[in-house]
């Protein structure tokens, strides 16, 4: 894996996710072919559409086999509902420095998770870049 690549951006991760989204091509145009081999009437058409749905079973028993079927509709629905995947946001780890910041004094404080959050804080700006402007004030 080189260096700029992450986890989600490995070949064989990409290759997946263009299994599991053509799955669905598959389906919309098998399902185009059989209306129309039934509207003309042709062999020809029916003959494609049955090749369109057994590439899209073929796609969908590969997933499975690799056990990659449950996370890829995961990621889909979490996408879909809006919450985050495993990576947060620069919101959620300031908040979560500021409400450690104001236990500072306290018999329960530990300073060493605080030095956790501006670690996670640093590597997050480090991978997104483009969120400085919003900390200097630019944006």
């Amino acid at each position: 894996m080189r260096p700029r690549d992450t986890r989600l951006n490995t070949p064989a991760e990409m290759w997946v996710r263009f299994v599991f989204a053509s799955r669905y091509f598959f389906f919309f145009a098998a399902l185009f072919m059989a209306a129309s081999a039934v509207h003309h009437g042709s062999v020809y058409d029916a003959v494609k559409a049955v090749v369109f749905f057994a590439a899209m079973i073929a796609g969908h028993v590969w997933l499975k086999r690799r056990g990659k079927l449950d996370e890829c509709d995961r990621a889909l629905q979490d996408m879909f509902n809006g919450t985050a995947g495993e990576e947060e946001g620069l919101d959620a780890l300031l908040s979560r420095r500021a409400a450690l910041e104001e236990k500072r004094g306290t018999p329960g404080f530990d300073p060493w998770e605080v030095q956790a959050v501006r670690r996670e804080i640093n590597d997050y700006m480090r991978s997104h870049p483009e969120s400085t402007g919003r900390l200097d004030g630019r944006r």
